[in-house]
């Protein structure tokens, strides 16, 4: 069903829906001649805006009648995306690609058979940008997603860049992107960092089936460690002023030299000890984070793993597609030529049973003419034998 236009009485948005819902050979006739009436009725802004549209491409033109034709499912790709953008964790995040997937699967099917209404001898060659743009649209603008919406997009949607992809990633697990996630990666650096993802995700699995109760032990353990190192340098200040205060609880007696050294040394002990604590818990907090990060960044290059396997999945099924299309066009082809040799050939038969007819009628006019000669003989005969002595 196509989509309406959104106005019947603006002229302007009822000209354009007949415009992007026209065949695409037509377009740049139509656009044209819609200017014409526009400016013969007065409104040149709204000319000068139609004539500077752009004739879109076979992709684009394709997107735009999979919209006009399907609106429900255009819409149903836009809710995906929107929960894409909105997905938090990784099972939410996989679950929303999985549906996004489907939709942008069922939506190429139905691209090949807009391709092939339309007279398209190589619809293959478009599927992929196709693809691309169906794609693209949970990270587009939110004007690209309303001309998409509406049929009436002019350029392809662009991919996500890398910036973008680590933005909705960042949205959907709560934590910051790591610094470079924006840098370029080189393809030697890329190819090593994948085996280090798959690596590390072995070893991960490996350790979660092997030792959780280690882990947890280690855990406590720490956990007790630091709250020893908290207590033991306030144990000891306490300890340096009770000395302090048993070596100075008389008026009369003034603290020896070595008291005041033994106080002075168990102080400077208990500053050492309350320093190093200080130093050992901020080690421990620094590799806290630490392993906090490295947590975070193995689940986004775990994410962007499958983000990357989900497009090459799509890749290949647009290439099957588009090689099952070109099947289908060299069957078609073959059997067109069948075809028309089997009309040549019945054509030659034509003309050999109407030669065979000329020749049939041809042979009865020769017989019916000496047939009529016979008889001329005949009768000639009979008057010959009647008069006898004439």
């Amino acid at each position: 069903m196509t989509r309406r236009a959104r106005s019947s009485d603006d002229p302007v948005e009822a000209g354009l829906d007949a415009l992007y819902t026209a065949p695409l050979a037509e377009f740049t006739a139509v656009r044209d001649a819609l200017a014409k009436q526009l400016r013969a009725g007065g409104d040149s802004a709204g000319a000068t805006r139609v004539k500077a549209l752009r004739k879109p491409s076979t992709a684009v033109w394709t997107v735009n009648q999979l919209a006009r034709r399907g609106p429900g499912r255009i819409d149903a790709l836009l809710r995906a995306g929107e929960r894409l953008r909105s997905a938090h964790g990784g099972a939410a995040v996989r679950e929303a690609m999985r549906a996004h997937h489907d939709v942008v699967w069922e939506l190429l099917q139905r691209a090949t058979n807009v391709l092939a209404e339309a007279g398209i001898r190589t619809p293959g060659d478009h599927l992929d940008s196709i693809r691309i743009t169906l794609q693209s649209a949970p990270t587009a603008s939110e004007h690209e997603r309303a001309l998409l919406r509406r049929g009436m997009l002019a350029t392809e949607l662009e991919p996500a860049e890398f910036g973008d992809v680590m933005q909705m990633l960042e949205a959907s697990f709560g934590g910051a992107p790591a610094a470079r996630a924006g840098e370029e990666e080189r393809p030697a650096k890329k190819a090593k960092r994948e085996v280090e993802e798959e690596e590390v995700e072995e070893a991960e699995r490996r350790a979660a089936k092997k030792k959780p109760a280690k882990r947890e032990v280690e855990e406590a353990a720490a956990e007790e460690e630091r709250r020893a190192a908290k207590k033991k340098p306030a144990k000891r200040a306490k300890q340096a002023r009770e000395e302090t205060r048993r070596g100075g609880a008389g008026p009369e007696k003034e603290p020896t030299k070595a008291e005041r050294a033994k106080r002075e040394r168990a102080e400077r002990a208990a500053e050492k000890a309350a320093r190093a604590a200080e130093k050992a818990e901020l080690r421990r907090q620094q590799q806290r984070e630490r392993a906090e990060q490295r947590r975070a960044e193995q689940a986004e290059r775990r994410e962007q793993a499958t983000l990357r396997r989900a497009h090459e999945k799509a890749t290949r099924e647009a290439r099957r597609l588009a090689e099952l299309a070109a099947r289908a066009e060299a069957t078609a082809r073959t059997a067109e030529r069948e075809a028309q040799k089997a009309e040549r050939a019945a054509e030659a038969a034509r003309q050999r049973a109407e030669k065979a007819e000329r020749a049939a009628a041809a042979a009865r006019s020769r017989a019916e003419e000496a047939e009529d000669a016979r008889a001329a003989a005949e009768r000639e005969l009979d008057a010959n034998v009647r008069s006898p002595g004439s």
